[in-house]
């Protein structure tokens, strides 16, 4: 079984975190490993993600980043510290849906697969769909 490691950068996240964390605690798969990159957020982020490690089915490794590190290099700091097969990023304003890991394990488990691209709904705050983010892909 492929293990899949999430891999999330925060900066100052506190005001959508908590329900992208409780979009990953009620994935049909659970993730090998969730991995939180703060980069030196005045928020909640930090307390948010805290609290969410306690109660996590799964381990949660939070590295704080002080100074920030800037976007980019919040993400390579979080993935060098995965140790799952396969990474699944993640941003701190995702919902994902429940069945997102499960869908995407069996073709991580295909070993001519190298990488995982799919398309997104965009949502405004409320929640309600405003379009697609498809990333260039054409079929679904």
């Amino acid at each position: 079984m492929t293990n899949i490691s999430i891999v999330l950068a925060t900066h100052n996240g506190a005001q959508y975190l908590a329900e992208q964390l409780d979009s990953l605690a009620r994935q049909t798969r659970l993730p090998f490993e969730l991995i939180v990159s703060d980069d030196h957020s005045s928020d909640a982020t930090m307390q948010i993600v805290g609290d969410f490690a306690k109660t996590a089915n799964f381990p949660v490794k939070l590295k704080a980043n002080k100074p920030a590190l800037g976007f980019r290099d919040n993400f390579i700091a979080a993935a060098q510290i995965a140790t799952g097969d396969w990474i699944a990023f993640c941003d701190q304003d995702d919902i994902w849906r429940p069945e997102k890991l499960e869908r995407v394990a069996a073709f991580a488990e295909d070993p001519r697969v190298t990488m995982i691209v799919h398309q997104a709904a965009l949502i405004d705050p409320a929640g309600a769909n405003i379009g697609a983010f498809n990333q260039g892909i054409a079929e679904t």
